[in-house]
Order: C-alpha cells, then structure tokens, then sequence
C-alpha cells in the first residue's frame, strides 16, 4: 500500500524532472558504483531501477552497457521522459506496492527511499531482495546519518541505526528523509546474508545553486547463493521509538 512518504516523494519529484536530472546526472560517486556494478554484471543482465528518474544516468549507462533495464517510478512525468531517452522498459510504480516479475541480476535503489519511513523501506528492501538471483547485486544510494544527525536528536530510533522524519535541506527546503548510519546501511544489507563488496563515499555539490552539498554513500551487496535471505536489522519495531 502506498503511504504519505511515497506520495509526497511523488509531489516533489513529478514537479522536477528535468532540472532534477541536470543537477545530478554528473554525479561522480554516483557513477562510479554503477561502473563497479557494470564490472561485475555480464551484458544482458536483468536490472531493475528503482525510482528511476528520467532514467539519467543511473538506466541510461546500464542500458549502454547492454543491461536489459526495467525503471519504475512513481511520477509520471519521469517515465515520460525516460521513454524516450533510454533504452529499457519504464513503468510507472509505486516503489511500495511493486512485485518483482521474475528474478533480477541487480536491483539499484538510489536515493529513491528518503521520503518513506523505516518501515515501508524495511518491507521494500526485503521483498526486493528476495528476487535477486545467485550473484546479484544490491546497489543502494544515500546521505549517510553520522554527517547530518546531531548524536542527541529526538528522531534516532533506540538502535541508533537510523533517523526518520529528519529535515534534510533539499532544493533549497527542507525534506523530512530517512538516513541510515555509513555502518548501519553496510550491517541493514548484511544483516539479509548478502555480502558487501563496494563501498564509495564522497561529497557532491549538485549543479543548482539552491542545493547544498550532499554527503554521499554508495554500497552495493552480493547475494552469493540462493540460500533464503533473513528479514534485515533492526526489525521497525525493534528500532521505534515510545
């Protein structure tokens, strides 16, 4: 079921577009965990992006490098836009409420979470992961908690693993987002039994002068084998606050 996190996502990014893609598509860290990602897939992997944008860079390079790409995305706009600028196949979806077709090579969620809660990531994380065939790749995008989150905020859950609902300054307003800790998004992902064989972490100044620099962390995980995955750590009800 969709919730209020997705659907104001769906506000903010539908109203974008374009001016979202031109600010980030030159992204360096963001590229370079798709080229680790790229040296481990063979050409005609099955790759699914999540909130995919117009499909620039993330699809766009996976596509390019002869990946069989399938983009979702909860605004229409994006897709529109990536229909006609990348090749693959682009359906508009709410993150939440997708069900894998089939088993994927690769699954990207990059910085397409921030809006939800713990929870609604938890459950998408889980269900996506399960498709992942043996030697898949998790690849996750995100503003790692540790550089943002004062150690003494009321929004940490009591595992201090992560904080919701925290105003992040996004496009210049503030944007109630969801971070993990650099640790705690490695241990979130292996906590599953997937293993972590890329980290990239760097800070980037998107190219619009209403945005601040973003403390940036890639990872991407491997599911080794097709042994059955474990729900990740903590479990919502475990971390929740009251």
């Amino acid at each position: 079921m969709s919730t209020e996190g997705a659907q104001f996502g769906k506000q903010v990014f539908e109203d974008l577009n374009i001016d979202y893609e031109t600010a980030y598509k030159n992204n360096p860290f963001k590229k370079a965990c798709v080229h680790k990602a790229i040296s481990l897939l063979k050409p005609g992997a099955r790759v699914l992006d999540v909130g995919c944008g117009t499909g620039v860079p993330v699809a766009a390079m996976l596509a390019e490098a002869g990946m069989e790409v399938t983009g979702i995305d909860i605004a229409p706009k994006m897709i529109e836009i990536a229909k006609k600028e990348v090749k693959g196949r682009f359906l508009v979806a709410d993150c939440l409420e997708y069900e894998p077709e089939g088993s994927y090579d690769a699954v990207f969620i990059i910085y397409s979470q921030l809006s939800l809660s713990y929870a609604d990531v938890h459950a998408m994380v889980f269900r996506l992961a399960k498709s992942l065939s043996p030697g898949g790749l998790m690849c996750v995008g995100q503003d790692a908690a540790d550089l943002h989150v004062p150690a003494d905020d009321t929004h940490w859950d009591e595992t201090h693993t992560y904080a919701e609902n925290f105003n992040l300054p996004f496009w210049g307003k503030p944007f109630k987002t969801l971070l993990l800790t650099r640790q705690g998004q490695q241990d979130f992902l292996t906590s599953m039994g997937l293993d972590i064989v890329s980290e990239t972490f760097g800070f980037f100044q998107p190219d619009n002068p209403v945005c601040g620099q973003e403390h940036q962390q890639y990872v991407i995980a491997q599911r080794r084998n097709d042994d059955p995955l474990s729900p990740p750590k903590p479990l919502p009800t475990e971390g929740r606050r009251g």
